[in-house]
């Protein structure tokens, strides 16, 4: 089974360019990439969506992988893209799927599209900023709350600060050698932690930041400004898997998603992280969209 691709029309007048992997008649799944991140899928995870009677569907949000930036975009601009995708490609539901700085796309999308989305796979996901009862920075060190406190007081040596540490992360993970660094013991212990997760995400890191950041950036500007959806109003089913070893997205946010989002039904575990939340979680989170009406 191969990727194809398909040029769709962004509202915008842009072309969107959409991956398809799996059976054409299998349940739709249309997965919003980490940040940074393309539509590029992991090749073992399509295989096990389509075992479990999926097609996964991708996409590339503006300012990513060639695609133009849209300044000043929102979390829930991404629901006119999935409108638009759907459209093109004749589907009536489908499931939406999103990692990391993709899961508040995929959530937005649940709370937008009731019509279109049968249910919502999240992972390790930040909740809006500034939400009553949230503490975003949970367990973050200073520096990292730091750079949240400069996005409000200082946003042009914040922009700066962002665009060095954005050479840095090329610098060192757009090989696979600097992902397995990265991890450090971890590395080779696990399919999570392999040398082919590893050339993976490297990958998209070329895919994402070789023209620059603009679209790494914008993703953060978006998660910290008004998402233009509210999460509380979500009608259909959501899961949310998150570990509380997670030191990319602090734990905090999901503690605030189970507490309002309506229904969602939340996997907190405590020896989980960041990288391989997903990973362990996929089949449990493939079979229950397979499930869906």
């Amino acid at each position: 089974m191969r990727t194809i691709t398909r040029p769709v029309r962004g509202a915008a007048g842009d072309t969107i360019h959409v991956d398809e992997f799996g059976p054409p008649d299998g349940r739709p799944v249309l997965v919003h990439a980490g940040s940074p991140g393309s539509r590029r899928i992991y090749r073992p995870d399509a295989e096990l969506a389509s075992e479990c009677g999926l097609r996964l569907v991708s996409y590339d949000r503006p300012g990513y992988h060639g695609r133009p930036r849209q300044e000043g975009r929102r979390i829930g601009d991404a629901a006119t893209d999935v409108r638009r995708i759907a459209d093109a490609l004749g589907i009536d539901r489908l499931g939406v799927w999103g990692l990391s700085g993709g899961g508040s796309h995929a959530l937005a999308c649940a709370a937008l599209l009731p019509d279109l989305v049968t249910g919502a796979a999240v992972f390790a996901s930040f909740a809006p900023y500034g939400s009553p009862g949230l503490d975003f920075c949970g367990d973050w060190p200073p520096e990292y709350r730091h750079e949240v406190d400069q996005f409000f007081t200082d946003r042009a040596a914040a922009r700066a600060n962002w665009r060095h540490d954005a050479e840095r992360l090329y610098a060192n993970t757009s090989e696979p050698e600097g992902w397995l660094a990265r991890w450090g013991d971890a590395a080779g212990t696990d399919e999570a932690h392999s040398h082919a997760q590893a050339a993976h995400l490297a990958a998209e890191v070329r895919d994402t930041l070789t023209d620059g950041d603009d679209g790494w950036w914008d993703d953060w500007t978006a998660a910290l400004t008004p998402w233009g959806c509210d999460l509380t109003m979500t009608t259909v089913p959501v899961q949310l898997w998150h570990g509380g070893r997670d030191r990319a997205v602090p734990v905090s946010n999901a503690r605030w998603l189970a507490e309002n989002v309506p229904g969602i039904v939340a996997h907190i575990s405590a020896d989980e992280d960041h990288t391989d939340v997903e990973h362990n979680n996929r089949t449990a989170a493939y079979t229950w969209l397979a499930g869906l009406d």
